[in-house]
């Protein structure tokens, strides 16, 4: 299939460490050093990764039923993030979220506090810590790769301008993107062990894009047929292949999978608008859809295409955001008690 592409390089003195971090990050860094080395369109939404997400089609919708536990969900142990400070998120299900889980169980992703400011959160093994880029007003953590690299972005309180950066566990050290002209706004969302990354410009329009360390460039990258500056990166995995989502020319929401120059679109059955948001190596994708009655219901897609439909028991919505290797997966649902959107990690048995 056709893809567009332009390719933008720049200087190696963009991509240049930028300073150790500055908050205390005892307890969670311990347990990760032990475990690496013995592993070795119209939208009006409130801003989040750039500001995009998909309009919500629930005119109409039916009231959302607590989801019964099923063999799906049998496989997986549920647990809660806590996280003190946090306002809770309420309908929004981006404020309190976790994003990535690598191979060693560390979770990585953001949260709100009372005075309506993100900050980035790592978890792992019940600890939980924030991580800020030093001095920013706003940090936000997304996916990370297995030798411990999360890929960030943070700003300083300046409307419209966010700056990419990576944050690497091992040597405590942030490390800026290089800034791409004629855009104020640059989010890195995820990063493979090789060091590609994935993420979003944003200025006059909107563009996303795959970094590569080896050439210092960015391409940019369109899903073909897709509505003007509706292409979304969001996730991708060592091979390369990279998951998103798009809008389709009558304004209708798709997942997609891109692998080499190929796309492929990603839909559950019976989906109104779907989210493919994480990829691992062996290439099952997860991510989340609104099924015919207008709630969000998690999805595992197999790399044979086969769809299952995981919800956390017990819980009103579901959105799966991340996966490892193993088949952990991370994401918020909604507890029926609250209403409240709550950020769970859940193990696969």
């Amino acid at each position: 299939m056709i893809r567009t592409k332009n390719t933008l390089t720049l200087a190696l003195a963009g991509f240049v460490p930028t300073g150790k971090l500055t908050r205390a990050y005892c307890g969670v860094l311990p347990v990760l050093a032990l475990c690496l080395a013995t592993t070795a369109w119209s939208q009006t939404a409130p801003t989040f990764r750039g500001g995009r997400v998909p309009a919500s089609p629930l005119s109409g919708a039916q009231p959302a039923k607590a989801a019964a536990a099923t063999p799906a969900s049998a496989q997986y142990r549920f647990i809660t993030i806590e996280i003190p400070g946090a306002i809770g998120c309420g309908t929004n299900y981006y404020c309190d979220a976790p994003f990535g889980v690598n191979n060693v169980r560390l979770v990585t992703g953001e949260y709100t506090d009372s005075s309506n400011l993100f900050h980035g959160f790592v978890w792992q093994s019940g600890v939980l810590q924030t991580l800020d880029y030093p001095g920013a007003t706003n940090t936000e953590l997304f996916f990370l790769n297995d030798r411990g690299v999360v890929a960030a972005s943070y700003n300083n309180g300046v409307a419209n301008t966010q700056y990419a950066v990576t944050y690497s566990f091992p040597t405590g050290t942030w490390t800026m993107l290089p800034n791409i002209p004629n855009y104020t706004s640059n989010y890195a969302y995820d990063i493979n062990d090789a060091g590609v990354a994935v993420g979003e410009a944003f200025g006059t329009n909107s563009s996303s894009w795959i970094w590569d360390p080896s050439s210092q460039s960015y391409t940019f990258i369109v899903v073909p047929g897709s509505a003007e500056n509706s292409t979304s990166v969001d996730a991708l995995n060592d091979k390369g292949q990279v998951v998103g989502w798009y809008a389709d020319s009558s304004g209708v929401t798709h997942g997609f999978l891109k692998d080499g120059q190929t796309y492929a679109t990603i839909d559950p059955p019976d989906s109104m608008l779907t989210l493919a948001n994480a990829i691992n190596d062996s290439g099952t994708i997860v991510g989340a859809f609104r099924n015919l009655s207008g709630w969000w219901e998690g999805f595992v897609r197999t790399s044979e295409g086969a769809f299952t439909v995981l919800s956390v028991p017990g819980s009103l919505e579901t959105q799966i955001n991340g996966i490892n290797d193993r088949g952990d997966i991370c994401g918020v649902s909604v507890d029926p008690n609250t209403g409240q959107w709550t950020p769970f990690v859940a193990y696969k048995q």
